[in-house]
């Protein structure tokens, strides 16, 4: 079953200006925590913006596993696609990257358990860079024990048949911008359905369109208030650190609903709000709208 619904006020759009913006080295995941593991990696803060006058930020590496790790640290470019996918992209390929701009060290660590290691970023902007953001994913791969190779190769005493064990590598990306000179973003939300999701135990969807224009990417929180005829706003929905990358002009997004027990998402109001992340409701607010739910 879908049901949609009719705004009953435009998008609110945040359109703010920056000044002489020079590099964000950048972690985001679509999380409400600032801190991310990989395995028995912990990686903090989870997001790094280098602005202004800003030249280095680094980065904490946490082992917080029972058993020595190894991981490998590297520069990837992707690019997010409407459906919020990264998609990689050739390194060949033309582009906005910060990777041609960032420095880091080291670019290996082994870490025992509780050890840690803080990874320093430096920013390395040529002169004449055009304004503009450039972004690229700092990757952080968990390698296999130093005593086995990627591929084992093992022969069996029964035939000469040649047996290949593979050790998988695992790792997680994080991205990495850049902002240079007076950028923009306008933000404002469209397409609103709820549906019902597809799961063993009913539950509520709100399907949305989040569109973006400008030379800036936008990054925050959204929260879901229902507010029944002649009661009052409860929160039923929420889903913190949600992007929309300059690859893309558009993304989809669904929000579970959390309804209360013996509560019905009818004849009342959804009031939908895209905030900055730590960001208050007047200077932090990107998008938001009013819904008429029947």
């Amino acid at each position: 079953m879908k049901t949609k619904l009719r705004p009953l006020t435009n998008n609110f759009s945040y359109l703010p200006k920056v000044f002489l913006y020079t590099l964000v080295a950048s972690f985001s995941l679509l999380t409400s925590f600032n801190v991310s593991a990989l395995g028995q990696l912990m990686i903090s803060p989870t997001r790094i913006v280098f602005e202004g006058n800003e030249r280095s930020k680094q980065i904490n590496l946490i082992n917080n596993g029972s058993e020595t790790g190894r991981f490998r640290i590297s520069f990837v470019r992707k690019n997010m696609s409407s459906s919020g996918k990264f998609e990689t992209v050739d390194e060949k390929t033309p582009g906005m990257y910060s990777d041609e701009m960032v420095r880091f060290s080291p670019r290996q660590v082994t870490l025992e358990p509780g050890q840690s290691q803080t990874v320093r970023l430096m920013l390395r902007k040529k002169s004449g860079t055009a304004d503009g953001e450039y972004r690229s994913h700092m990757l952080f791969q968990s390698l296999p024990d130093a005593a086995a190779s990627d591929v084992s190769e093992l022969v069996t005493e029964a035939s000469d048949k040649l047996t290949i064990k593979l050790v998988p590598v695992v790792g997680i990306t994080i991205p990495v911008i850049v902002r240079q000179g007076d950028l923009r973003t306008n933000v404002s939300l469209s397409g609103f359905e709820i549906k019902q999701a597809n799961t063993v135990k009913p539950q509520s969807v709100l399907s949305l369109k989040i569109n973006r224009d400008g030379n800036k990417s936008a990054y925050g929180d959204f929260r879901v208030n229902f507010t029944p005829k002649g009661g009052q706003s409860v929160v039923i929905g929420q889903i913190n650190g949600v992007a929309v990358y300059t690859s893309t002009n558009s993304r989809a997004l669904e929000i579970k609903l959390q309804l209360p027990d013996d509560f019905k998402l009818e004849n009342g109001e959804l009031h939908v709000t895209y905030m900055k992340s730590g960001g208050d409701k007047k200077a932090g607010l990107l998008a938001e709208s009013r819904l008429a739910v029947p």
